[in-house]
């Protein structure tokens, strides 16, 4: 959290260069480009889509191109903020499910409430930046947050903000390319 759409960027340009290579302005992105970055053809690692970040939380992965969840919890139902353990599924971190001083939980907390593709915590916790150019030089964010109320979570919820900005609720996740699993 506490990132910009920009510094997202950057530290994807950071993984797709090997950690080490210390260059954050070019590599999936070139960064000269300001506001009209966009992915570079071959990036290993990246900020997803809007299409990309929606399959990923709300596709049933069942085979049927057009079958999607309502809810990142893998439910059309609308999903609870209780953090009980074991997790009995159906759950985000929404509405301040725990309070001062961190507000968000740890990755997984929420075990049993995956999207089918096995992605955690795509409902709640923090706003979630993507590639999208919604309005302006506006980008996308996607997934609520632990402050906001569970509406954000629905798949039909879309926000957006500034590209330079970046606060307590908004964060990101990284998409790559699969790694071949040894014979």
């Amino acid at each position: 959290n506490y990132v910009s759409w920009y510094d997202s960027l950057r530290f994807a340009n950071w993984l797709h260069n090997g950690q080490g290579a210390g260059d954050t302005e070019d590599g999936a992105y070139d960064m000269s480009l300001g506001s009209s970055v966009v992915r570079k053809a071959g990036a290993q690692v990246w900020l997803p889509s809007e299409d990309e970040w929606y399959k990923a939380a709300y596709h049933k992965n069942d085979g049927v191109t057009g079958n999607y969840f309502l809810y990142p919890t893998s439910s059309d139902t609308v999903p609870s903020n209780a953090l009980v353990d074991p997790d009995p599924g159906n759950n985000a971190t929404f509405d301040n499910t725990i309070g001062s001083p961190y507000h968000r939980t740890e990755v997984g907390a929420h075990e049993n409430s995956v999207s089918p593709y096995d992605t955690f915590d795509m409902g709640g916790n923090v706003w979630e930046w993507n590639e999208a150019l919604i309005y302006g030089s506006n980008r996308g964010l996607r997934g609520g947050s632990y402050v906001g109320n569970v509406y954000g979570l629905s798949s039909s919820y879309r926000f957006n903000d500034n590209p330079g900005f970046g606060n307590a609720d908004i964060g990101f996740r990284v998409a790559s390319v699969p790694v071949a699993c040894p014979s």
